[in-house]
């Protein structure tokens, strides 16, 4: 790596450790479960996810991310279908393992949500995540110019690894048309680290996801799907993703979230990227979505870009 590329990378490593801790998604569109607890049994049908995103490739100690979630409302066996404004249960959980340099997060989660109707077909939830974090930090991955690691307040002693509890509140209002959320995650803010002669020890960031989407039926077949979401940590600037996704599903009957179906769209990330997303439903169970990022941002100059794979399957 040459230099410019190592002061960049160790610029984007110091701004992340004062910004934004949480795994960055591009497919989120795919499973707002990741993004606000309270969607846990939104689509009813148990739905198992499972995801990979290799960001900025070809950089050195670029970010990557693993997880596997599940979510679902409980006790629809004994629900009355006729009668679809009744309040519902919904709970799940994920894990994940997410990789930045010499940092990296495992986490698991669990999650459960009470959906209220305010009127026919339109409900409002609220839910919760709590679960466990494991912070590491391999200080035999970072090599400061002169030998000067023994002296560095951070690398100086070593490789650290920390535990501790997580928990994230969120709310959704949401209907088979829209959807509204509002999610704020790592609220305790937890300390991680406590350096040897650092200013102040490292903590987990408070992170604030606002949401919002409307599904537009052009006709029977097509749906069209514009979306936004709003992401603040602190110090970070705001960050706002812009979406619009076309679906077209082949069945020949009303639209059910259980149809066959393909689906593309584009979204652009401020300061950082522009999106172009595909996927596709087959056999009224199997999804298999992609992305890749056009990098907009100075580590264009870098990488080639950022792909991001996710892999569903629905069980009623």
């Amino acid at each position: 790596m040459n230099k410019s590329a190592i002061l960049l990378f160790l610029s984007l490593l110091a701004s992340a450790a004062v910004a934004q801790q949480k795994a960055l998604y591009s497919q989120y569109m795919t499973n707002y479960y990741l993004l606000n607890p309270a969607v846990s049994g939104y689509g009813k049908d148990l739905q198992l996810k499972a995801g990979y995103r290799n960001q900025w490739v070809g950089f050195e100690g670029a970010p990557s991310t693993f997880y596997l979630s599940g979510e679902g409302a409980l006790f629809q066996n004994g629900r009355n279908r006729s009668r679809r404004s009744q309040p519902f249960h919904g709970a799940g959980g994920y894990v994940y393992k997410d990789v930045t340099g010499p940092t990296s997060r495992t986490g698991l989660l669990l999650s459960y949500a009470y959906h209220v109707p305010l009127s026919r077909g339109i409900f409002l939830s609220s839910g919760l995540f709590a679960g466990v974090q494991q912070y590491t930090f391999n200080a035999n991955k970072i090599q400061l110019a002169d030998g000067s690691n023994e002296r560095d307040p951070v690398t100086s002693g070593g490789s650290e690894t920390a535990f501790m509890p997580d928990l994230s509140v969120g709310t959704f209002l949401h209907s088979d048309d829209f959807y509204v959320g509002v999610s704020l995650f790592q609220v305790l803010g937890n300390r991680i680290f406590a350096f040897q002669n650092a200013a102040s020890p490292s903590r987990l960031a408070r992170h604030l996801f606002v949401s919002g989407g409307y599904n537009f039926a052009i006709n029977r077949n097509f749906t069209l799907a514009p979306s936004v979401l709003v992401k603040y940590v602190s110090p970070a600037p705001l960050q706002t993703d812009v979406n619009v996704k076309g679906i077209y599903s082949f069945s020949k009957r009303r639209k059910s979230a259980a149809d066959d179906k393909v689906w593309a769209g584009v979204s652009y990330r401020t300061q950082d990227a522009l999106v172009a997303l595909c996927g596709f439903q087959f056999l009224g169970q199997y999804e298999l979505s992609y992305s890749y990022d056009v990098t907009v941002s100075p580590v264009r100059h870098y990488s080639s870009g950022s792909h991001e794979i996710m892999l569903g399957f629905r069980v009623k």
